[in-house]
């Protein structure tokens, strides 16, 4: 499987699919000009709704990270790294601040980001 999704989480599946996507590229397992998966390939892979998938595609189109050619699919563009890695942080701020307003220890905090940067 190209990458697998949490339906558990609180992130909307098609969000799921675009970071993961965007991840990939960052990551250079998926390259500049490179095609990705039909959007019928990627929902029987991870189990979705075409439209999911659809949507998510549509979504990286606007944002400039594939772009779709006619009878062949979607290749990769490319990414803002930085951009992608601002949005990665703010989404973290505010994850610690709900934590903080939780009365979550920060010691409890970081202790879950090391144990998750030793894995």
């Amino acid at each position: 499987m190209w990458f697998s999704i949490d339906f558990h989480s609180h992130t909307p599946v098609y969000e799921q699919i675009k970071n993961k996507i965007k991840e990939k590229i960052l990551t250079n397992e998926l390259k500049k000009d490179e095609f990705i998966p039909s959007i019928r390939v990627l929902a029987k892979e991870l189990g979705v709704n075409l439209n999911t998938v659809s949507r998510a595609y549509k979504e990286l189109e606007f944002e400039g990270v594939i772009k779709s050619v006619r009878g062949s699919g979607y290749i990769v563009l490319g990414i803002d790294e930085n951009q992608f890695i601002e949005k990665k942080l703010e989404n973290f701020q505010k994850s610690v601040l709900e934590c903080k307003n939780a009365k979550i220890q920060k010691e409890k905090l970081i202790s879950i980001i090391n144990k998750l940067y030793d894995d």
